[in-house]
């Protein structure tokens, strides 16, 4: 597996960004946008943002490495757990097949989840949109 990174900005929270994080719509996050590859083909394109007011230093720290996992630990989230997942079945825009190689309205599977640090308090909202043909899905009840 291999993530490649294809922006990172500031920008201000839409409503519901800034719900899903516990913060004021228009607060500031950094939205990091990348491709996910599995034997050199792109399998997903995703959108992690993280609140700024909560995570001084988030965007120095990607821009360093393209782990989440690790630009959270260089800000100080030593550990944190999935809150929540949502699963949606979408069609793709242009840009999404563009990076997907995949045509314009083919299916893809949205994967939406907000993670949290051990205070309870979300340090990442993150969307993934999967190439239908390229992923399967296994639960396992436990």
């Amino acid at each position: 597996p291999q993530k490649r990174v294809l922006h990172l900005s500031q920008r201000a929270a839409t409503p519901g960004e800034a719900s899903a994080l516990a913060i004021g719509p228009g607060d500031l996050v950094c939205a990091y946008h990348g491709l996910s590859l599995a034997d050199a083909q792109p399998v997903a394109v995703f959108e992690s943002l993280f609140p700024l007011s909560r995570l001084a230093g988030i965007s120095a720290a990607l821009e360093q490495t393209s782990s989440v996992t690790g630009a959270l630990r260089a800000v100080g989230v030593l550990d944190y757990t999935r809150a929540s997942t949502r699963l949606t079945a979408t069609r793709a825009t242009a840009t999404q097949a563009l990076h997907l190689q995949l045509a314009e309205g083919d299916p893809l599977l949205r994967s939406s989840g907000v993670n949290v640090a051990e205070d309870g308090q979300p340090v990442e909202y993150g969307r993934t949109w999967f190439a239908g043909d390229r992923v399967t899905l296994t639960l396992d009840g436990g």
